[in-house]
């Protein structure tokens, strides 16, 4: 790409990116045409993540068999530590330049070019990989090979309008609700106790107690979006949810919880981190075998740019605290984890609405947090999910907990 018409050619091209399809030969056609506008000698896309691997080649503007270059696992340590572009040497070429692509909530690939030996690379073809690495990152068609592409701020505007919707249903069936509980509170002691109609009555009152649950997921749904910074303590939270949960955890399951000493502060009080954090231990709780663990545990972190686009959400960069949510479950099949945030309230669970991640979603986003769910690292088995927040500027009233504490539920 040294004549300056084909760099306007390879400018030219980008938009093409944007193409709605989840074809995967449509990616292999835009790679392809993409190195014939560019003029590359060889260029490609490599990518691993969640146990799948891509490599794509192209050579002379044609699609090749070829593994992906061997510097890739350095590439992307340089690339995710800040470097626009990193440039590798190579016989008989000009050298293999490497840009970042990284999707939100994914992990990171790359996208990388070749030139012929006697064209040095210029800052604006590098910068330009660059841009186009961007670019790929949020098109349609990168779905088709890495699974769905999230966008963060749509996700978050189908959720708030859910949300509005969701509020004034739950007021609404709130209404009707009480009026169901009430009547059937002032039936009852008019009944022969244990007769049909008085039994009848009683099943009445419970079936509306199950829609006031449901009603408060909506109402959660509703006020997620509310920016409430105020300090919260990890710790507090976690105690309060594995209380709640307790009776209805099974027999065996039990919680192990491990934090850096002198844990930090979150911006965001306690309800919302409690509900957050409720959630996702009841998603562990559930997904738990008998004996199964629950594992949680958090952590300062510091946030580089590429740290923060790997979670869906509001990440900035800088100090944020880490919790992880683990479980020892069979793990989350990879037919249900691509549909996970990509349909905002898909659900596995025949009782359920597939509300908690909904929620959990919103409350992190309007809190400038984030959340990544993956499979836990070999050999374990089962899913953990991270979740980070920025520090709050005030610590609450202290709870020093223990590095290290262990406790049996349900038996």
């Amino acid at each position: 790409m040294s004549a300056p018409g084909t760099l306007s050619a390879a400018l030219a091209f980008l938009p093409n990116w944007w193409q709605e399809s989840t074809d995967v030969t449509a990616f292999d056609a835009l790679l392809s045409g993409w190195g014939q506008a560019c003029g590359w000698r060889t260029c490609g896309f490599a990518w691993a993540g969640e146990g799948v691997a891509v490599a794509k080649t192209v050579q002379g503007g044609l699609p090749a068999e070829a593994p992906a270059p061997p510097e890739v696992p350095d590439a992307l340590r340089r690339l995710k530590g800040g470097e626009p572009t990193v440039l590798y040497s190579v016989p008989n070429t000009s050298g293999r330049v490497f840009a970042l692509v990284h999707p939100s909530g994914r992990p990171a690939g790359v996208l990388w070019a070749e030139k012929p030996a006697g064209q040095p690379w210029t800052d604006a073809e590098r910068s330009y990989l660059a841009l186009a690495g961007k670019t790929i990152e949020r098109a349609p068609t990168l779905s088709a090979v890495v699974g769905p592409v999230i966008d963060p701020e749509r996700l978050n505007q189908r959720l708030t309008d859910a949300a509005l919707i969701a509020g004034r249903m739950a007021h609404d069936f709130d209404n009707l609700l009480q009026g169901i509980i009430g009547f059937s509170d002032l039936t009852l002691p008019m009944l022969q106790p244990g007769s049909q109609a008085a039994n009848f009555v009683t099943e009445i009152g419970k079936v509306g107690q199950r829609g006031i649950v449901f009603t408060q997921q909506l109402h959660h749904l509703s006020r997620s979006g509310q920016i409430k910074p105020n300090p919260g303590a990890v710790p507090l939270a976690v105690a309060k949810e594995e209380a709640r949960l307790k009776p209805t955890t099974p027999l065996g399951v039990r919680f192990e919880k491990d934090y850096s000493l002198g844990l930090p502060a979150v911006a965001i009080e306690a309800g919302p981190l409690q509900i957050v954090l409720g959630h996702l231990m009841e998603n562990a709780v559930e997904a738990c075998p008998q004996g199964g663990v629950v594992r949680v545990f958090s952590r300062p972190v510091e946030l580089t740019e590429a740290d923060a686009r790997g979670y869906l959400g509001r990440v900035g960069v800088g100090t944020h605290l880490q919790i992880t949510v683990s479980d020892t479950g069979p793990g989350i099949k990879p037919e249900v984890r691509r549909r996970l945030f990509v349909e905002p309230f898909f659900t596995t669970k025949v009782r359920h609405r597939g509300l908690g991640l909904a929620i959990a979603y919103r409350v992190l986003c309007s809190h400038r947090g984030g959340i990544l769910i993956e499979s836990v690292p070999s050999p374990g088995t089962g899913t953990q999910v991270r979740v980070v927040l920025p520090l709050a500027t005030v610590r609450p009233p202290a709870v020093t907990p223990a590095p290290v504490v262990v406790t049996a539920v349900g038996g």
